[in-house]
């Protein structure tokens, strides 16, 4: 049995190695008579605490011995004497105990309520002295034997059966130790138990948990919370009541960033974009790891970027880096023909879906053009962009055709009522299309367009697909004035001329005068003879400007003889080779004359008919004059086809 208990002995032993402190408790070891001893690892101190009777002897031997082994030769004990502690010795059953050389017991206190005296008392646990039992910490029990004196009396004596016993095997626990220290605690969010402190005694090992009785100890990888938590010491497997701890956990948000971040060309993590609150920090993982430095070049893949504010650290965002090589624009010509006057904006390139398009005059460098710059007859150059990312230039070859505008010997011009724009008199490219506007207006007017007086106009020329800077021209618009007065029909003599005729015309204008060639107006000299039946046309023109044409009929006034050819007829009419002339008389001659009163054909008659070969006459109208053997005349009017 004993050897059993030194086994469990020596396994709790283990246990306890670190142990600072502790008690067998309150021992009862019979009526009026107590023992307790406690242990102080710390400084191998006992100490212990033992109640007797206050008018009496009693003593108290302990060691490790079984039951009815105790006060053997040689084992320690100590015993009241009515003075103090005696430090003694076993001489053997029935024989009085002998002091001990030294009393290695410090009594501390020695008191007595009522009937009972309370003695406290301390030793090392080795004293160096044979006699002395020597106290092992890591023991896990320890065996008492007690006795009293049978009667009031300090003298020892025969205790009798009833006065004496053992009480073995009692068994250490530990003392709890005080409460540990610790205050409240902050962190940021991720913080586990492990980081949660507190202080205690040397060597203590400290539990945390969620409630501040009952529950298991929270594992040091327990995520902190909002909360209040709480802490106990434990020191050589005792444990000490638990403190609370209020702590607080700060949660930083994710800083802002795009989820995925191109790149056209070698970038470093420098080039990463992200925004927040803190210091941004970036990593290669999603957890752990340090930050890299901002020259850490990119390659594709994830990066996680996370804001540290104050000593907080927020969770990590994940970002998507790649790299994008961006063609350049595409056209469908790369020579390309302009007019004078295109600008930049007129070059016809296509960029890809969502990208900017610029331009440049050098294949490399140089300052971007601005799309209202004017071309020239060069080679230009465009990019595209598309986020940060710039393609390689294509070059474009552009030709410019420059067209000069036409030009105008009178920039102020006058015209008649009626005129159209059509009219105006500019000097031109030859071939060139002339186009019209009302000046500073950018609608094209159709040559139709009547103008209005005091207008300016304003007159391109386009060259193939080139319209010209505009030539611009006043206009005056004059009235037409009315056609000249004077009779319908007018009667003259032989050897009048068209001088003769009456008509009347406004001051300062000029007349002009015209007969009906074939359906054409032809002017007339005012000495032109008058003919028989001929009409006349007159027109008077005022500013330039030329009225409608007035008809005159004339009719020549015959003398007596002229009676003698009111039967004249002249056939075919029109007539393509010979005329036939007939009259109920007899003729003497005959003479056609053109519109100009020109003789163009005459011969000799002798008859009443007569045939004349016209057919070396220009077609026209003609006059054909007959006179007869008396001298009498009358004409008529012909058409040689």
């Amino acid at each position: 049995m004993k050897k059993l208990l030194l086994i469990a002995s020596l396994l709790l032993s283990v246990a306890g190695l670190h142990a600072q402190s502790k008690t067998t408790g309150v021992v009862n070891l019979m009526s009026g008579m107590t023992a307790k001893l406690d242990l102080d690892n710390a400084n191998s101190t006992a100490t212990l605490t033992l109640t007797g009777p206050s008018d009496r002897w009693f003593a108290l031997q302990f060691g490790s011995f079984a039951s009815g082994g105790g006060m053997g030769d040689g084992q320690d004990l100590v015993y009241y004497n009515g003075t103090t502690l005696v430090d003694a010795v076993h001489n053997g059953i029935g024989v009085t105990p002998s002091a001990d050389g030294t009393n290695n017991w410090t009594v501390t206190s020695n008191t007595v309520s009522g009937t009972t005296r309370t003695i406290v008392a301390t030793r090392p646990f080795n004293t160096g002295s044979a006699g002395d039992y020597t106290f092992v910490y890591s023991n896990a029990d320890i065996d008492f034997a007690y006795a009293k004196g049978a009667s009031a009396s300090f003298t020892l004596a025969n205790h009798g059966g009833s006065n004496r016993g053992y009480a073995l095997n009692r068994t250490f626990t530990c003392i709890p130790p005080s409460n540990p220290t610790a205050s409240a605690q902050g962190f940021c969010a991720g913080a586990t138990i492990a980081n949660l402190t507190a202080t205690g005694a040397g060597g203590a090992t400290f539990n945390w948990y969620a409630n501040s009785t009952g529950g298991s100890a929270l594992a040091g990888t327990t995520v902190l919370n909002n909360a209040t938590y709480y802490v106990s010491q434990t020191v050589g497997g005792c444990e000490s009541a638990r403190v609370p701890v209020a702590v607080t956990i700060t949660t930083v948000a994710q800083p802002t960033a795009n989820a995925t971040q191109q790149f056209c060309s070698e970038a470093t993590v420098a080039n990463l974009t992200a925004t927040g609150a803190g210091t941004i920090n970036w990593y290669n993982v999603a957890a752990g790891g340090s930050p890299l430095a901002g020259n850490t070049v990119l390659v594709a893949g994830n990066y996680y970027v996370s804001q540290t504010v104050g000593t907080c650290e927020s969770t990590r965002f994940t970002v998507a880096v790649s790299y994008t090589t961006l063609a350049t624009p595409t056209t469908a010509d790369n020579t390309q023909d302009f007019c004078s006057g295109a600008t930049v904006a007129d070059i016809q390139a296509t960029a890809m879906a969502g990208a900017q398009l610029h331009w440049y005059a050098v294949a490399a460098g140089g300052t971007e053009l601005s799309l209202t710059d004017g071309l020239a007859s060069t080679t230009y150059y465009v990019s595209q962009t598309l986020g940060s990312c710039v393609s390689e230039r294509l070059a474009i070859t552009v030709t410019v055709t420059p067209v000069a505008g036409p030009t105008t010997n009178n920039e102020t011009q006058a015209f008649c009522d009626g005129a159209t724009v059509s009219e105006l008199s500019v000097n031109s490219t030859p071939g060139a299309m002339l186009k019209y506007y009302v000046a500073n207006d950018a609608t094209a007017l159709p040559g139709t367009t009547v103008m209005a007086d005091g207008t300016t106009y304003a007159v391109t020329q386009t060259i193939g697909s080139c319209e010209s800077p505009a030539q611009n021209i006043m206009v005056i618009v004059n009235p037409i004035p009315a056609m000249p007065g004077g009779g319908d029909t007018q009667q003259f003599t032989a050897g009048e001329t068209i001088a003769d005729l009456e008509i009347t015309i406004l001051i300062g204008a000029t007349i002009t005068w015209y007969v009906d060639d074939n359906g054409n107006m032809a002017e007339v000299p005012v000495t032109t003879a008058l003919a028989d039946g001929m009409t006349y046309y007159v027109t008077q023109t005022l500013n330039g400007c030329e009225s409608a044409a007035k008809a005159i009929l004339v009719d020549e006034a015959l003398s007596t003889e002229g009676f003698e050819l009111k039967s004249l007829m002249a056939f075919p009419n029109p007539v393509s080779d010979v005329l036939t002339i007939s009259n109920n008389t007899a003729l003497d001659n005959i003479a056609i004359y053109n519109l100009l009163g020109q003789k163009v054909l005459s011969q000799k008659a002798g008859a009443n008919t007569t045939e004349i070969n016209v057919s070396g006459l220009p077609a026209g109208s003609y006059t054909v004059k007959a006179i007869t053997t008396s001298g009498a005349s009358a004409s008529l009017k012909v058409m040689k086809q």
